[in-house]
């Protein structure tokens, strides 16, 4: 029974090899729950469906990455030119845009 089981999980280092994340992500998937473990003789294994199946998607966050048109890039060095536009009381307006 028990060799059947092997064949079914994987331990935490090859979990994380599979997923390409680290043993730290993957303790917080599980705390939070986005992937099941079992404990069995004082390890902690992961099933392969779950590697398998998608179920450990990661989330996206909607925030959209930074490029070189983002308006923060035009606040760089505002409030240290002397007067000049944009300065640190225009953040907001620039931002807002």
């Amino acid at each position: 029974m028990t060799g059947h089981l092997d064949n079914l999980l994987v331990g935490i280092d090859e979990a994380c090899s599979a997923l390409g994340i680290s043993r730290s992500t993957l303790f917080r998937w599980i705390r939070r729950g986005s992937i099941q473990s079992i404990r069995q003789g004082g390890r902690r294994l992961i099933r392969k469906q779950a590697l398998l199946g998608g179920s450990t998607r990661r989330a996206s966050s909607g925030i959209p990455p930074f490029t070189l048109a983002h308006p923060i890039f035009r606040l760089v060095g505002g409030g240290h030119g002397g007067g000049k536009i944009p300065g640190a009381r225009d953040k907001h307006a620039i931002l807002d845009q």
